[in-house]
């Protein structure tokens, strides 16, 4: 069960190997911030449509490490490159130090603004163990939380 829980923990905290071999270099946090809004504006035109491309990354929805992900109020991953249905609160996903990522992710979203959470994880582009620190932008928006998380520049 541990193994799975790791395992889980890595492939949210990270953004899954698939999305790594499209990342030749690192997003910025501009780049987060814009990847953000643009889907949310995607997501006020068409949510079923907006759910496909942010799973799929169509339309530029995947740039570098960037991507975006949703979840819904009981936590289930709606949007993903590679894990829609896991669910955030039940399955234990949590970052390196053990807190648990999808309350926190939850809480950051504000209804009607956008909030952070700065966690530790590993960063599976450099397939490297090392801890990196993840910064992820949130907003709670239509029934969802959608967000997008870069790895700030030490």
């Amino acid at each position: 069960m541990r193994t799975l829980k790791i395992f889980v923990s890595a492939m949210l905290c990270s953004g899954f190997f698939n999305v790594a071999a499209f990342a030749d270099e690192f997003g910025t946090e501009e780049e987060a911030r814009a990847l953000l809004q643009r889907a949310i504006a995607i997501l006020r035109v068409d949510k079923t449509r907006a759910m496909e491309m942010f799973a799929s990354g169509d339309g530029g929805l995947i740039q570098k490490d960037l991507y975006v992900f949703c979840f819904s109020r009981d936590g289930t991953v709606t949007a993903h490159p590679g894990s829609v249905g896991v669910n955030l609160f039940n399955n234990g996903a949590t970052d390196l130090k053990g807190n648990p990522l999808g309350k926190a992710l939850w809480n950051a979203a504000q209804p009607g603004g956008s909030g952070e959470v700065t966690y530790n994880t590993w960063r599976a582009t450099t397939g490297s163990p090392e801890e990196f620190k993840k910064t992820t932008f949130v907003r709670r928006i239509m029934g969802q939380v959608c967000g997008v998380g870069y790895y700030p520049r030490s």
